[in-house]
């Protein structure tokens, strides 16, 4: 099957070969002919003539690619060219003309030895001539057309012969196997490397491609390159083989917890850092490619750096954070997940500056330079900033927790529903509302929390001479209300006045009393015996006459909205 579609695979091949075929007879030449230091080749259609060096003011670059435009504008007419030796008087300098026009200057440098300048030129003169004179020929339509029919035959007879080979296969049923394939190929690389020798616009292109391949660095470029897969491959491996080396059962265990879920992403991180090294070694020989990759690079690079950040340290702190904080405080989960997010948006903050540097963008400047605009930008990151650092203040000392009943400095009594990182959101148990404070607004007040004070519930029992009437009733629970009213401490909504029993002479009222401080607490009883005496004084002015029960219950109690 493989032979009967090869027509249809035909320009696929010749391709690959042609390249092969580029590669392995040319770039060991020319890699030979770039071991000799810096200098640079005059070329005429793909061939070499000679070098030149560099000078006080050009580089042998420079020099060579003056020359050669020179020397393609000629041959792209149809003009004569003629070539002369020429010695300025002036400056004793030596120059080569190209139709009487300045073509290149013969430098000491480019002297071989045993030849004097003027000797070298006429030997370069002698070259460009013979070498113009078989470009020309090369351009002729007779040429092309006799090369062109040569190649037709060749691709035809190979094709002719691969169907013959597939024939005689079958009817004998012979194998062909391994010597068939090496055969063709060998004759389609042969192919190759005719046509790319026999005209002069396949010449020039392997030489543009294979030329820059003479200089040592390239060979120290894709060594680089690919040691640097072979390095990151092994990179988890060589990192827990070190940890192993220190014995410390700690860092294995670390390694085994936090590192090696993410071996794919260190290969990758390792990867990076390599292959953005080994492309500086490309600034040097091919600058427009090197500019074109180092911004991709550093992308890839700062990335993947910024992702293996997060996951080492967001999966450091759930597996030993959660167990460190749990020593402290049983409920430090969501502090440590605040601080978790304010740390990930810090190494954000500084990727993105590593990537502006690194390819040489003033974000800084950038932000002064817009004015008002970065004045707002930088106003807004301060807020946010400042929303952040409050969250974390609240979660650090904990005035209050999800599920705690506080009082805002309004006065307005709610329940704490749920902490975020901006705000905390609180339903008033007035109007069933949820109300949504800004962290950095509740760090700076005085709130109340309920929940987390104490609370002593009081018990007095009232025995009165008679049987209390609705007047009487009302008057004794506007006396208890009006005379406990001004003691601090007294929740009121807590107030109750029942009859004790069915006798209807005795009431139970019962107070809570709040506060945080066992002084605190003792003030308040003996402002609740005194509240007791003037609440007798004034029921004795309507004639109601009561003795109260000692002494009086006081019973400790958790408070319950």
């Amino acid at each position: 099957m493989w032979m009967l579609q090869l027509p249809f695979k035909l320009p696929t091949k010749l391709i690959i070969l042609f390249l092969l075929g580029w590669f392995l007879f040319t770039a060991p030449r020319g890699f030979a002919q770039g071991v000799g230091g810096p200098r640079s080749s005059v070329v005429v259609d793909g061939i070499p003539l000679f070098h030149l060096q560099p000078v006080e003011r050009f580089t042998a670059f420079e020099r060579t690619q003056f020359a050669n435009n020179l020397l393609s504008d000629a041959l792209s007419n149809e003009k004569v060219i003629t070539f002369d030796v020429r010695n300025d008087s002036d400056t004793s300098a030596t120059s080569i003309s190209l139709n009487k026009n300045y073509l290149l200057t013969v430098t000491a440098n480019d002297v071989l030895p045993n030849f004097s300048v003027f000797q070298q030129a006429k030997q370069w003169q002698n070259i460009l001539e013979v070498a113009v004179a078989k470009a020309k020929k090369e351009r002729s339509r007779e040429y092309i057309l006799q090369r062109s029919i040569w190649i037709l035959i060749s691709i035809a007879t190979i094709i002719i012969l691969r169907f013959l080979s597939l024939i005689v296969s079958k009817l004998f049923k012979w194998e062909m196997g391994i010597l068939s394939k090496v055969f063709f190929g060998c004759a389609w690389v042969a192919i190759a490397i005719a046509s790319s020798e026999w005209f002069p616009v396949l010449r020039s292109i392997r030489y543009q491609i294979v030329s820059p391949f003479s200089q040592p660095q390239w060979v120290i470029f894709l060594g680089a390159l690919g040691g640097s897969f072979v390095f990151s491959h092994y990179a988890p491996a060589l990192l827990r083989f070190a940890i192993k080396k220190l014995d410390i059962q700690s860092a294995e265990n670390i390694y085994l917890a936090i590192i090696q879920p993410s071996d794919r992403l260190v290969q990758f991180s390792v990867l990076s850092i390599s292959i953005t090294w080994s492309l500086t070694l490309l600034e040097t020989l091919v600058p427009f490619v090197y500019n074109l990759l180092k911004p991709i690079a550093s992308l890839i690079l700062v990335g993947c750096l910024y992702w293996l950040s997060t996951q080492l340290s967001s999966r450091y702190l759930r597996t030993y954070g959660f167990k460190l904080g749990a020593k402290f405080s049983p409920s430090s989960d969501d502090a440590i997940l605040v601080f978790e997010t304010v740390f990930n948006i810090f190494i954000f903050m500084v990727a993105l500056v590593t990537f502006a540097r690194s390819v040489n963008f003033d974000l800084i400047g950038l932000v002064a330079s817009l004015g008002l605009v970065g004045l707002a930008v930088a106003f807004a990151a301060q807020k946010i900033l400042e929303q952040l650092i409050a969250t974390l203040v609240l979660y650090l000392d904990r005035p209050f927790v999800t599920g705690d009943y506080i009082r805002l400095p309004a006065g307005e009594l709610g329940k704490v529903e749920s902490i975020g990182l901006r705000s905390t959101k609180i339903r008033s148990l007035g109007t069933g509302t949820i109300i949504v404070m800004p962290n950095s607004i509740l760090v700076n007040v005085e709130i109340e929390n309920v929940t987390l004070a104490k609370k002593i519930m009081v018990l007095l029992y009232m025995d009165f001479a008679s049987v209390l009437g609705e007047r009487e009733y009302a008057l004794v629970q506007q006396a208890i209300m009006e005379k406990t009213a001004f003691l601090s401490g007294i929740d009121g909504n807590s107030t109750n006045i029942a009859l004790a029993d069915g006798s209807g002479t005795r009431l139970r009222v019962s107070f809570a009393i709040l506060g945080s401080q066992d002084n605190a607490m003792e003030v308040r009883k003996r402002l609740l015996e005194l509240a007791s005496a003037e609440i007798a004084k004034s029921l004795s002015v309507h004639g109601i006459v009561f003795t109260m029960e000692n002494p009086t219950i006081y019973v400790q109690s958790p408070v319950t909205i």
